[in-house]
């Protein structure tokens, strides 16, 4: 399963060194696409469509995105309305879910769903 990553430069960034600093290596199933201030919708749209085409199209993909109605979000939804493509999608992406997302990557995408969604709830609490 390949993970896309769309959001606001830096976080991608910060999102990837904190699963390597866990993970102790290069995560290859986590595609990175850090958005900057100047990028539009259809930038983004089309930087996906290559880092898609570079994984080989793949069928089923995981998306994940920081803040919705923003250009990341835009961008993604732009190149999903594209694709024929399963996928499911993530907003208020944050460590818990993308630790559960990389540790069940080898799992279909209704596994990978249920495990994300439990670590959204129990990453979200008050303490």
């Amino acid at each position: 399963m390949f993970f896309f990553l769309v959001c606001h430069s830096p976080i991608g960034k910060a999102f990837t060194e904190a699963m390597q600093h866990s993970f102790e290596h290069t995560i290859d199933e986590l595609i990175v696409i850090d958005v900057l201030p100047t990028d539009t919708p259809e930038k983004v749209s089309d930087f996906i469509q290559k880092k898609w085409v570079e994984k080989e199209s793949p069928e089923q993909i995981v998306v994940l995105t920081d803040i919705l109605g923003a250009t990341p979000s835009n961008g993604l939804h732009l190149w999903l309305s594209r694709n024929p493509v399963k996928y499911i999608g993530f907003v208020g992406i944050n460590i818990p879910i993308l630790l559960s997302a990389i540790n069940h990557k080898d799992e279909n995408i209704e596994v990978i769903n249920k495990r994300m969604r439990k670590a959204y709830i129990d990453g979200s609490k008050q303490f």
